[in-house]
């Protein structure tokens, strides 16, 4: 389980490292950061069986109290962190929408890769086909199936789609 954490270029270390300090030593939450090696992205990786999604619960309620981060700009939860293999994807992205998303609820999925050779469409449509329960519905889905490809490491959740931490920046 794990974060992706996006930032302004030349900002990745910063957002990281602020990232770290609330995650880690405010919040108390065992965590290891990654190196994304693309511009402005960053990886923190929790520790344990902590959930990603109770953990942007607590950042929220940190901003709430104490005010706003400055150097990150996005935080996305991340259930699955894989190697990017189309075939893993497929099989992770199932196996999580399998236990979240009931046939009475609808779904996307919504994919964002950098530096891979995987086309968007490519990945869409491998996942979509594994999922045959639920309604498709691309403007206001109850469930998002978020597959972050960021070159060697995909990331990988079912998510509501307010579960994405959207901040603001002043640097």
């Amino acid at each position: 389980m794990s974060f992706l954490i996006s930032s302004k270029r030349t900002f990745e270390r910063d957002a990281l490292s602020e990232a770290y300090y609330v995650v880690s030593d405010v919040l108390g939450h065992g965590v290891r950061p990654l190196k994304a090696r693309v511009p402005g992205l960053a990886i923190l990786r929790l520790m344990g069986d902590t959930k990603p999604f109770d953990v942007i619960e607590e950042i929220r309620q940190f901003i709430e109290e104490r005010g706003p981060l400055v150097a990150c700009l996005k935080i996305v939860p991340l259930e699955k962190l894989i190697k990017t293999d189309l075939i893993k994807i497929v099989e992770n992205a199932a196996s999580l929408a399998k236990a979240k998303i009931l046939p009475t609820h609808s779904w996307k999925v919504h994919v964002r890769k950098r530096q891979t050779t995987l086309r968007t469409f490519q990945v869409v449509e491998a996942v979509a086909n594994r999922i045959d329960w639920g309604t498709v519905n691309l403007t206001h889905p109850d469930f998002e199936i978020r597959i972050e490809i960021v070159r060697d490491l995909t990331g990988i959740s079912v998510m509501q789609p307010h579960f994405e931490l959207k901040l603001s920046s002043s640097t």
